[in-house]
């Protein structure tokens, strides 16, 4: 169960850095 929890747990920080990049690139094309 912890193993699984920790999978979750970088699975998420992994999509949440990739949307921080993708949004920081677009504001980047936008300006």
């Amino acid at each position: 169960m912890s193993t699984l929890t920790s999978y979750f747990g970088f699975l998420l920080a992994v999509l949440i850095i990739t949307l921080a990049l993708f949004i920081g690139l677009s504001k980047i094309r936008l300006i």
